[in-house]
């Protein structure tokens, strides 16, 4: 089943690409024979103007397509008048190259991978978006002169993710639902970015015009270098604070260093094995005796 469904969108590109060749073949023979009918109305006129004597003997068939012609059934064709070719056969040419101009085809981004690996984008990116575009619809027309007053409802990829365009927020783009689905998974033409590109320049906020041009790239995996700018450096890591010292009532010493400060008490006139003192201490708070004995 897979594999028949593959033959029919390669069978299905095919007929996309043939359509549109024979698309501009189609237009190219059309202004060929609309120039070459002007061309030849033209001369007959002047010859019907010199010689109308031997109009009738002459004709102005290059190709030979007089027997087609004769065969096919006529069609009654107001008179028109005699106008030049040249200009109207370059207004025509003019147009066919403007057509092909809006219809080039944006290039591949110059991603490392055939498709990225993340499809959808987060609920933060949702958020992001609908904020810096004031929650309205991406979509320009006619020329790119207007925009879309739908609000925006869709997140989509501006380079198709099918085809190689990056999950990341310089590839991103708010648009209504119906125009959404009319993208699909076609390729934006070079026009349309550039159009896109100009119009985010002027509603963009100005800490986020690094996105403005949707190019398609993966910038850096999982931060963008364009916020990360704007964010500015990170602050320093504060200090770690200093490891707290268990208190020790010893002072860190053992207990017999603990009491040779005391040795020394018998200048005060009493003796630490027994006795008693008479004397005040140096306070005043009494005198004191020794419980031994009492």
């Amino acid at each position: 089943m897979f594999r028949a469904i593959r033959r029919l969108w390669s069978a299905y590109r095919a007929l996309r690409i043939a359509a549109w060749a024979l698309g501009a073949l189609g237009a190219a023979a059309g202004f060929a024979g609309a120039a070459w009918a002007l061309a030849a109305r033209r001369l007959r006129a002047r010859l019907m103007t010199d010689s109308p004597e031997f109009a009738d003997d002459t004709r102005i068939d290059p190709f030979g397509l007089a027997g087609l012609r004769d065969r096919l059934p006529r069609i009654p064709r107001p008179d028109i008048p005699n106008l030049p070719v040249w200009p109207i056969a370059a207004a025509l040419g003019g147009m066919a190259v403007v057509w092909l101009i809006l219809h080039i085809p944006m290039g591949r981004p110059d991603n490392p991978f055939d498709r990225d690996e993340p499809r959808l984008f987060s609920d933060a990116d949702r958020t992001w978006i609908s904020k810096i575009t004031g929650g309205r619809c991406e979509h320009r027309w006619l020329f790119g002169l207007l925009r879309c007053r739908h609000r925006g409802e869709h997140m989509d990829h501006h380079y198709p993710w099918s085809k190689g365009g990056a999950t990341d927020r310089h590839n991103l783009v708010w648009l209504c639902a119906r125009h959404n689905i009319r993208k699909s998974d076609h390729v934006p033409t070079w026009f349309d970015t550039w159009v896109l590109y100009r119009a985010r320049l002027k509603y963009l906020p100005p800490r986020w015009r690094g996105y403005a041009r949707p190019d398609g790239v993966k910038r850096y995996p999982g931060e963008d270098a364009a916020e990360r700018d704007a964010a500015g450096a990170a602050p320093p890591a504060p200090a770690a604070p200093p490891a707290a010292v268990p208190f020790d009532p010893m002072g860190g010493a053992d207990d017999d260093g603990f009491f040779d400060d005391y040795d020394d008490y018998d200048d005060y006139g009493g003796d630490i094995d027994g006795g008693e003192h008479d004397g005040s201490d140096e306070d005043g708070r009494g005198a004191w005796a020794s419980t031994d004995g009492a």
